[in-house]
Parts: C-alpha cells; sequence; structure tokens
C-alpha cells in the first residue's frame, strides 16, 4: 500500500533536512513524500530541487507564500498514496511510524466506523519532555472539546478530500478544524499509542504557542461557530482551550461561563491570571505617575 507524506516548508532548511531524513529512513519503503515549499528564500529550493533529481521525493513550489493550510491541500490533492499522513517541517518521526500505522489499518479494514489513526505524541520543550494525545481513541464528540488527536492524522486520501482538507480561512487550529469534519462523516480516530511522532519546540520560535492572542481569539470564534449549538460545558471547555496559551488574556466574561459549567478550578486559574494582569498594569501606570 503506498503512503503519501506531505511536508509544507518555509524557510527551514536545517529542520528540513531532519524532517525529511526521519521518512526517508522509515522501514516500510511505500512512501511517496511530497514536500511543499511555501515561499522559501535560505536554500531549501535548490535542496529540494536536487532530491527530485534523484527521483526521493515530489515537491510543489510557491513563489510567494501561501500558507500552510494550503500548501498541505495542495499536496493532498497531489497525493497518489491510498492513505495520507503529515509532517511539519520542525518536527520528525521516530522509526517504524509508517510500517506501524500500515500493519493496525490493514487490521482494521473492516470497522466501518474508523475515519483514520493517529498515534501519541512525544514533545520536547524548555521544561522538559511530555507525552499527550494518549487517549485510546478519540470520537466526534470528543473533539467538540477539545483536540485529543494533535496535528497528524493518517488516513485514506479520500477521507481528507471528501471532508473538504483544510481551511485556509482559520487562523489556526486548522487540523482540528479538519478532525471534526472527519470523525462526522467516517467516525472515530484509533491512538496506535507507539508514541512515534516527535514535536520540536526548541528548535522553532514561530509555532501557534507563541503566536498572537488575536489570531487565537479569532480561531477560536471561528470554530465555536463551525462546531454549532454548543452546550454549556462544551462551550466551557472550549475556554478553556483557549486558556492554555499564556498570551491569551482571560476576559470576565469567559470567566463567567467556566463558572456556569462548574469548572471550578478552571475559572479559578483563569481568575488568578486575570488579577495578575491587572496588577502588572497597574503597576506599570503608578511607576509613569
Amino acid at each position: 500500500m503506498l503512503v503519501t507524506v506531505y511536508i509544507p516548508t518555509k524557510n527551514r532548511l536545517h529542520l528540513l533536512r531532519r524532517a525529511l531524513t526521519s521518512v526517508l529512513e522509515q522501514d516500510y519503503s511505500d512512501i511517496e513524500i511530497i514536500v511543499v515549499d511555501d515561499g522559501s528564500s535560505d536554500g531549501s529550493v535548490d535542496y529540494l530541487r536536487e532530491l527530485v533529481r534523484q527521483g526521493r521525493i515530489r515537491a510543489i513550489f510557491y513563489p510567494r507564500s501561501q500558507g500552510a493550510s494550503q500548501a498541505r491541500n495542495a499536496a493532498i490533492e497531489a497525493a497518489r498514496g491510498e492513505c495520507v499522513t503529515g509532517l511539519d517541517d520542525d518536527d520528525y518521526f521516530e522509526p517504524g511510524r509508517i510500517a506501524s500505522f500500515v500493519a493496525i489499518w490493514k487490521e482494521q479494514r473492516g470497522n466501518r466506523n474508523l475515519a483514520g489513526l493517529f498515534d501519541s505524541v512525544r514533545a520536547l520543550t524548555s521544561r522538559g519532555e511530555f507525552v499527550f494525545n494518549t487517549r485510546p481513541s478519540v470520537s466526534h464528540l470528543d473533539l467538540r472539546n477539545c483536540n485529543a488527536v494533535g496535528s497528524q492524522v493518517f488516513a485514506p486520501v479520500a477521507h481528507y478530500r471528501c471532508a473538504g482538507l483544510f481551511d485556509p480561512l482559520m487562523p489556526a487550529w486548522q487540523d482540528w478544524d479538519l478532525w471534526l469534519r472527519m470523525t462526522r462523516a467516517y467516525g472515530d480516530l484509533l491512538n496506535i499509542n507507539r508514541t512515534s511522532y516527535v514535536i520540536d519546540e526548541l528548535s522553532a520560535c514561530d509555532r501557534i504557542s507563541s503566536g498572537r492572542e488575536a489570531r487565537l481569539r479569532q480561531a477560536h470564534e471561528y470554530l465555536t461557530a463551525k462546531i454549532g449549538k454548543l452546550g454549556v460545558r462544551e462551550r466551557a471547555n472550549l475556554i478553556v482551550v483557549l486558556h492554555m496559551y499564556p498570551q491569551v488574556e482571560p476576559r470576565i466574561s469567559e470567566i463567567i461561563q467556566l463558572l456556569i459549567a462548574l469548572r471550578l478550578r478552571a475559572s479559578l486559574r483563569a481568575t488568578r491570571r486575570w488579577m495578575r494582569k491587572r496588577g502588572s498594569w497597574l503597576c506599570c501606570r503608578n511607576s509613569r505617575e
């Protein structure tokens, strides 16, 4: 079974080399790699053209940046594989990832309530190493509360295309949005529990975790509207996810919604952050006066 791995990239040549190596050295051989260069100017284009010449990858080149969603969509539309999965250029695969996905997918072929597979993730951060996305499976209802899957899914290419691909209008959480649509159409996502994907926050400086608050709030607004009618608990859970980002300042209205939903610990954390922000603002104001 041919598997397509898509990699969007822009001006990260030193990290792109590592990401590509982790795919090229997989012990499963029937892999098609499609790299979409989103307007790089750091030598990535020359590097990729050489790999294309060697027949090791396929590549799509945008002279000007189109955004990560457009890059991913272009690769998925061009994919020849029966199944597709992705890799961000600043992350990498552990050995055996694709072989594990293929073996489990073949075992599950008779499961008609399966949208795809995912795996738990190992994150390298300034605070140490963490493993997350460890639920054995994730349903559409689960995803209405939080993204317990992460940014990569292994699934038939038809599931991606028929679900509508990544939405370029989403300023963040594009993966979450697509998994919601995919699970609504095809069923659950199953965890293979290999911890075969490594997120390297130590090497990259422009992840969503360092993005602007306005971008995250807009993504929260868009996703909430797309999901549709939400229960009190679901709405509170989405607020909790938003507040997980340190650059997001909690609002009084959000704290009230958390209290109504009896998310007492979350409301207390949000209140403390709100008060610290007010305290810092007052200190700055007093020092100026």
